[in-house]
């Protein structure tokens, strides 16, 4: 019983950690930012830092793999589509929702990865070319009702697709600040062009 406690608060202060890394590495970038800092705004012991995750960038590490599992899990937010178009629109949409909501952790990690050869081989790792599962169960579905070939290659057409969803979302919407309008014009020719890559069952 008392281990289990333990274990308990152990992931309570984990978290308060990740939770101020995020917050101070946001507010002050990850070179400038201390684990002094994240310390006294986690209200943790400093040394709990370097056991737990071994320093800055254990803690960089932690929170890309939170960010990366926190995109494969849950329920898509949307209703499925009765094209493949429509479902490609519909996901992107749905990416740049997450982006802007965690705004904060994607230029972190973009702009740590374009700078940081070791932290970018290890990004590599969650970057595996697997479709979303949420995705994936999109499409079989289109495929069962005849609307998309039983033969397409769903991993090729996410590759696609998440090309898309990090240009835009990261230099178009955060970056530069396109109008929502042209976002949008862009999520629907893409996903005309993507859809139109890949045959129809008849």
């Amino acid at each position: 019983m008392k281990k289990a406690g333990i274990v308990k608060d152990r992931a309570a202060t984990e978290a308060r950690i990740l939770h101020a890394a995020r917050t101070v590495f946001a507010h002050r970038g990850y070179d400038a930012a201390g684990l002094r800092e994240i310390a006294e705004v986690a209200e943790a012991n400093l040394s709990l830092i370097s056991r737990y995750f071994g320093g800055k960038e254990g803690l960089l590490a932690a929170l890309t793999d939170q960010f990366v599992a926190s995109r494969r899990e849950g329920e898509l937010s949307y209703p499925p589509q009765d094209t493949l178009e429509g479902e490609i629109y519909s996901y992107l949409h749905a990416k740049l929702r997450d982006d802007l909501k965690d705004e904060d952790i994607v230029r972190l990690i973009v702009s740590r990865a374009a700078i940081d050869a070791e932290f970018r081989n290890m990004g590599g790792v969650h970057i595996d070319g697997l479709a979303d599962q949420n995705f994936r169960a999109r499409v079989r579905r289109l495929q069962d009702s005849g609307n998309v070939s039983s033969d397409m290659d769903v991993d090729l057409l996410f590759t696609g697709v998440m090309h898309v969803s990090f240009s835009v979302n990261f230099f178009g919407a955060i970056v530069v600040g396109r109008p929502d309008t042209e976002i949008d014009a862009l999520f629907y020719g893409f996903a005309a062009a993507l859809a139109q890559g890949f045959p129809v069952r008849h």
